[in-house]
């Protein structure tokens, strides 16, 4: 049985804390750099059609692309939210 009494928080490190909020942030990473080292392997071209051109490209590069895209737009999305909030607190 463990000492401490029921309902009384436990103590976390920092970096157990760190670990709780951002699993699946670091678990999805992983995966893509797994992912685009599997396909820096391979060697593979990507061909992406870009409104009048086209574009070819490795493989594993787009795939890096579309990630920091979507950490870009995330990221813009998660500070317009905290703004957003903030502004409606201090009225």
């Amino acid at each position: 049985m463990s000492d401490r009494a029921v309902g009384q928080p436990t103590e976390d490190s920092a970096f157990v804390r760190f670990l709780k909020r951002k699993w699946l942030a670091i678990l999805l990473v992983l995966l893509l750099v797994v992912i685009a080292v599997q396909n820096g392997v391979a060697n593979d071209q990507a061909t992406i059609f870009v409104f009048w051109g086209q574009v070819q490209l490795p493989t594993w590069l787009l795939i890096v692309v579309v990630f920091l895209i979507g950490a870009i737009t995330g990221w813009v999305l998660a500070r317009n939210r905290a703004a957003r909030k903030e502004r409606r607190a201090r009225r």
